[in-house]
């Protein structure tokens, strides 16, 4: 569904664009003019960089793309080697190439070919693409430095990405929603999850992050140590990766991620309550959680679409019990709903 600014009245695609957009209604001289026009030109912007990059790509980069949208296996890694090595090219290029125009024309297709090979052929196919992409950067916490605040260097360098990565994350999540879905988690294969998790420390490229925070729907994996990951990254300062991985793992398994809330908080890790608790807020609203542009959330969770969330009531209660346990209660109008917790 789409979600509109409340400030300026844009609207947007995917919740994530909304949090991230620059809001002219900061602006003092903001106007129904002055906003329209600066919709209008960015559309305009977006037009142009779109056309000029689709006369600069070459056909060994459009022809797999269309090939692998086909369903051509051979097709897919041909396709994601083009536009790596594309995006490569004009990253050194820096502010004379045409990064991000590549990055967002190219990004939807690229999807729609990796994912439509992988819904049929499932993890065996998918997992032999991650690992020929595997990203450098670790995910092994004692070797972070101390944590700086979001927005700030991180460890994860963007070169320790591959420049394909938003195009492998995204289809990678969508895969655990449908494998959850359909199956259990423990058919979810280890590797998926420990793939995702590099891409906490933000790489410079903000889809990707998103995207890797539907790790959330490998809660309660047998073989993989789900909690205590969330637990060493939330007292980390990553809540605002760890929010949205919860929300995620809500619809996975809403009784597992209210018990690792209350463990969360029981733990005195949590520095802010409603980076953790909006979630809850966000499903009550009917939204989705945060992803990229190119997630199909009617077909891949299409029960939530059409009867809403199916709470416990036994988990609203012990939901509302962390609100006023925390204190978050006492910033909340007196006679708050969940939908009243928002950042």
């Amino acid at each position: 569904m789409p979600h509109t600014c409340d400030d300026c009245q844009e609207t947007f695609k995917t919740l994530s664009r909304l949090r991230l957009h620059d809001c002219s209604a900061d602006e003092p001289t903001a106007g129904e003019d002055l906003l329209e026009d600066k919709r209008e030109e960015i559309n305009r912007q977006e037009r142009q960089t779109e056309r000029r990059v689709r006369r600069a790509a070459s056909e060994a980069l459009t022809a797999p793309l269309e090939n692998a949208r086909q369903g051509d296996e051979m097709a897919v890694y041909q396709a994601l080697a083009a536009y790596e090595r594309r995006l490569t090219d004009e990253w050194a290029r820096g502010e004379d190439g045409d990064y991000w125009g590549f990055h967002r024309t190219f990004f939807g297709p690229a999807v729609e070919g990796l994912e439509t090979v992988t819904e049929r052929e499932g993890w065996p196919f998918l997992l032999d693409v991650l690992e020929a992409y595997w990203p450098e950067a670790t995910s092994d916490f004692d070797t972070y430095p101390e944590h700086e605040p979001f927005g700030g260097a991180e460890r994860g360098d963007f070169e320790e990405y591959p420049h394909v990565s938003h195009v492998l994350v995204a289809v990678t999540g969508m895969q655990l929603v449908r494998t959850r879905r359909d199956n259990d988690v423990a058919a979810i294969p280890v590797d998926a999850l420990e793939y995702l998790l590099p891409f906490h420390r933000h790489p410079g490229d903000t889809q990707p992050w998103i995207d890797s925070m539907s790790y959330g729907w490998g809660i309660g994996h047998p073989n993989h140590p789900f909690e205590t990951t969330i637990e060493t990254l939330t007292d980390g300062e990553y809540e605002i990766w760890v929010g949205t991985a919860i929300e995620h793992a809500m619809h996975a398994d809403q009784h597992a991620a209210t018990t690792l809330l209350e463990t969360l908080f029981d733990a005195d890790l949590v520095a802010d309550p409603a980076q953790l608790l909006q979630a809850v807020g966000k499903i009550d609203r009917g939204y989705n959680p945060d992803t990229s542009d190119h997630w199909n959330w009617e077909t891949l969770s299409p029960a939530f679409h059409t009867d809403g969330f199916d709470w416990d009531p036994a988990v609203r209660d012990r939901l509302r019990r962390i609100v006023v346990d925390c204190g978050l209660a006492g910033r909340l109008p007196a006679d708050w709903a969940f939908t009243d917790i928002v950042l």
